[in-house]
Formats: C-alpha cells, sequence, structure tokens
C-alpha cells in the first residue's frame, strides 16, 4: 500500500472516530435517595409512579439517560409507611420483568449486605433488558438498562456496566 494511500485511510479512520461521541459515564450520587450509580449522561429526573402486581402504589422518582437506543433508568418508590416487605416486593418486580420477554438470567445479587435479584432479558419487541432490582430502607430500587433492536447485545458491556455500578450509601 502506498504512504499516499496510508495517509488517506488514517484521515478517514480519524475522522470516523470523531464522529462517534465516546460515552462520558460518571458516577451521579444522591444522598438523600441513598444511592449511587453511573450514568452515561447526566439523568433527567422526575416523579412518577410505581404499582405492584398486588395493586399497591407508591410515590417514585425516575431517573433516566438515553444514549441512541438505549435507556438507563433507575426508579426509586418509596414504600414507606407500608406492610410491603422485601421478599415480596423483589418477587413482584422480577414477575413484572418476566411478562416483558424470555428471562435468560435470574441470579441473586448483593450490595454491600443488602440482596436483591439481577436479570437480563430478550424482550418481546427485539430488546434486551439487564436489571437490577433491590428492596433497602423501605425503598424499591428498580434500574433497568434497554438496549433496542436492531442489535440490542452490541450493547451488553454498557448495560452490564451500568447494572454493575449501583450502589448504597448510609
Amino acid at each position: 500500500m502506498s504512504a499516499r494511500r496510508l495517509a488517506a485511510l488514517a484521515v478517514f479512520a480519524a475522522a470516523a472516530l470523531a464522529a462517534v461521541p465516546a460515552l462520558a459515564w460518571d458516577v451521579y450520587s444522591y444522598p438523600d435517595a441513598k444511592f449511587a450509580v453511573q450514568f452515561p449522561a447526566p439523568p433527567q429526573i422526575g416523579p412518577g409512579r410505581y404499582r405492584t402486581a398486588a395493586g399497591l402504589e407508591a410515590p417514585a422518582q425516575v431517573y433516566v439517560a438515553r444514549d441512541g437506543s438505549v435507556t438507563y433508568s433507575l426508579v426509586l418508590a418509596d414504600f414507606t409507611g407500608t406492610a410491603l416487605d422485601k421478599d415480596a416486593a423483589i418477587a413482584d418486580a422480577v414477575k413484572a420483568f418476566g411478562l416483558t420477554g424470555q428471562v435468560l438470567v435470574d441470579v441473586e445479587a448483593r450490595i454491600n449486605a443488602e440482596y436483591g435479584r439481577e436479570l437480563s432479558i430478550d424482550a418481546k419487541d427485539g430488546a434486551r433488558t439487564i436489571a437490577a432490582i433491590f428492596f433497602f430502607d423501605q425503598h424499591l430500587y428498580v434500574l433497568e438498562g434497554r438496549a433496542g433492536p436492531p442489535e440490542p447485545g452490541a450493547q451488553s458491556a454498557n448495560l452490564i456496566r451500568f447494572q454493575q455500578s449501583l450502589n448504597f450509601l448510609r
């Protein structure tokens, strides 16, 4: 290959890499909500509601960041003052994810002394979801990284990075 072709290839490669925005993953800490998590961009935060399969509803805060066809979200539902227990809350959230597609992985997980579940789901619509579910201090934490079609598997590393980044603050 000639020097001229190599130079042209190098310029093309540099331009192609410059056109791909690098994700600026950072840790976002929320001491009042007792958690920290990594997002690829500053999340939008807003109010929401969380409803269990049994019909129990709770106020929630929703944290969402997007990168193309990938959505990173954490729903923090406040069950303070209710009789909902940890095992029932986690089982209910796992069941809800199971309704969205085929659960490929469902394992017990721990963050410090808190236990929960980690899931990987191939959704019916062709998306891939990686989730973590924990119940800590009367709050349900539902973390979900969701990559849409056509190639959701290409985002697996980022989805797992998000899932594994959740940390509880005391």
